[in-house]
C-alpha cells in the first residue's frame, strides 16, 4: 500500500485536528457554563482585593464594557432557567418554588452572618476592618462608611441589619441574588406558560421604566451599585436562555442563526474595540488605546454603558460576549481547558461558597497590605492576587466548610 494511500489529506487532518479541540463532553453537566462562572469569579475577586496588578490588566473591562458583577448576574439566572426545566418536567412549580424561596432564605441567612461577623470583628483591636466596612473612591481618596460611626439605638440596630442597609460593599450583590430568587417562580410560571415573550417585554419595560425614572423599590444598600429594576432584566435574559438552551443551540445551526450568532461575535469585537480606548486613570497609557478622544469615550460609557444603572450598550455588550466566549470554548475547548480549566472550573463549580467566602479573603489580605491602585508595585501586586485566588481554589477544590456555606 502506497503512503498516498494511507496518509490523511492535509484537509482532512485540519478537519480531525478541529474536531479534537471541539467540547464534546457527553456529561449532563456544561463545564463551559462552569469555565465562565470561574471567570466571572476572578474578575470580581481581584476588582475587590484593589491593588494594581497583572490580572489587572486582562479583568478590568479589557475585553468589552462588562464585568464580572454581570456575569455572575447572568449566567445565574442561566443556570435556573435550565436547571429548573428539567426538575418541572417531575415536580410541581410550587415545590420547586418552595426551593427557590429556601435558597433565598438561606443566602439571606448567610447575608446576616456576614454583617454580623463584619461587625464584631471590627471591635478586635488586632484588625483593620476598613476596607470591608468603607467604600472608596480610589481615585480622590474620598471613603464612604458602609457601617453606622456613631452608637445607635437596639431598635436602629435590628431594622438596619434586617433590611441589609448595612454590610460589606463586596457582598452587595448577595442582595441583589436573594430578591431574583424570590420573584424567580412567578418568571418560571411564565416559561412554563409559553409566556417568554411576555416575560422579556415585561422585564425590557421595567429596565426602560428605570432608565427614565430610576427609583429604589427596597431600602437595601445593595440598590446603590446594583438597582434592583435595571438589574433583572439581565438575570431575565439569563434565565429565559437557559430554559431554551437546546433550543438556541439547534437555531444557532440554521443559517439564520448562523447570521444572528456572527453578528453578536462581531459587536463582541467591536465593543472590545472601544473598550481599549477605556479612560481608567488607573490603567497603565501604554498599556491603552488612544484612537478615540477621552471626552468621547467619556460621553459614549457614562450615557450608554453606565455601570452601576446598566446602559443599553452595556446589556447589549453582555449579551455579546457571553455567546463569543461560549463559542470559543465550544470550538477551541481541549487547549483553553488544559490551559486554565483546572482554575476556572471549581471555581465555577462552587460560584456562590467561593462568593461568600471571598469578602473574608480579602479582609485577610487587607491586614497585610494597603488597597492603593495608584501603586505599580506589579510583581508584589500580582502575588497579592495570586495568592488570594489560589487560597479560595483550594477551598473551593477541597469543600472546606462546604457543610454550613452554600453553593
Amino acid at each position: 500500500m502506497s503512503i498516498s494511500q494511507t496518509a490523511p489529506s492535509p484537509a482532512k487532518e485540519r478537519l480531525l485536528k478541529s474536531a479534537a479541540w471541539r467540547y464534546s463532553l457527553a456529561d449532563k453537566r456544561d463545564l463551559r457554563i462552569d469555565f465562565m462562572r470561574g471567570i466571572a469569579l476572578v474578575m470580581m475577586v481581584v476588582a475587590h482585593t484593589e491593588v494594581m496588578s497583572v490580572f489587572n490588566i486582562f479583568t478590568w473591562e479589557r475585553f468589552g464594557l462588562t464585568t464580572g458583577a454581570e456575569g455572575f448576574v447572568i449566567l445565574s439566572g442561566f443556570m435556573l432557567g435550565m436547571l429548573n426545566r428539567q426538575r418541572l418536567q417531575k415536580a410541581y412549580l410550587l415545590t420547586v418554588s418552595w426551593g427557590l424561596w429556601q435558597r433565598a432564605w438561606k443566602i439571606y441567612q448567610v447575608n446576616i452572618i456576614i454583617i454580623l461577623s463584619i461587625y464584631l470583628l471590627s471591635y478586635l483591636p488586632f484588625i483593620n476592618t476598613f476596607e470591608v466596612t468603607h467604600f472608596t473612591d480610589r481615585y480622590s481618596g474620598t471613603a464612604w462608611a458602609l457601617f453606622p460611626t456613631t452608637p445607635q439605638i437596639k431598635e436602629t440596630w435590628f431594622n438596619i441589619v434586617l433590611y441589609l442597609q448595612i454590610g460589606p460593599h463586596q457582598t452587595q450583590i448577595l442582595g441583589l441574588y436573594i430578591c431574583l430568587l424570590l420573584v424567580s417562580p412567578l418568571f418560571l410560571w411564565l416559561l412554563i406558560k409559553r409566556k417568554a415573550a411576555w416575560l422579556l417585554a415585561g422585564s425590557l419595560a421595567v429596565y426602560c421604566l428605570w432608565q427614565r425614572l430610576p427609583v429604589r423599590v427596597t431600602v437595601s444598600e445593595f440598590e446603590f451599585a446594583f438597582p434592583l429594576l435595571a438589574w433583572q432584566f439581565i438575570y431575565v435574559i439569563g434565565m429565559t436562555c437557559g430554559w431554551y438552551k437546546q433550543e438556541l443551540l439547534s437555531l444557532a445551526r440554521t443559517p439564520p442563526g448562523k447570521i444572528t450568532v456572527g453578528v453578536l461575535v462581531v459587536i463582541a469585537l467591536a465593543l472590545a474595540f472601544v473598550a481599549q480606548n477605556h479612560t481608567n486613570p488607573f490603567m497603565p497609557p501604554a498599556l491603552l488605546m488612544h484612537v478615540i478622544s477621552p471626552a468621547d469615550f467619556n460621553a459614549f460609557y457614562h450615557t450608554w454603558a453606565a455601570k452601576n444603572g446598566l446602559g443599553p450598550v452595556r446589556v447589549l455588550n453582555d449579551i455579546s460576549l457571553m455567546v463569543a466566549v461560549y463559542l470559543l470554548l465550544t470550538y477551541c475547548w481541549t487547549p483553553l481547558w488544559r490551559a486554565a480549566g483546572w482554575l476556572f472550573i471549581p471555581l465555577g463549580q462552587h460560584s456562590l461558597y467561593t462568593f461568600i467566602l471571598h469578602v473574608y479573603v480579602v479582609l485577610a489580605v487587607s491586614q497585610v497590605v494597603t488597597f492603593d491602585l495608584w501603586r505599580e508595585a506589579w510583581f508584589t501586586n500580582t502575588l497579592v492576587h495570586a495568592v488570594a485566588l489560589g487560597v479560595l481554589w483550594l477551598m473551593a477544590k477541597y469543600d472546606v466548610g462546604a457543610r454550613w456555606i452554600p453553593n
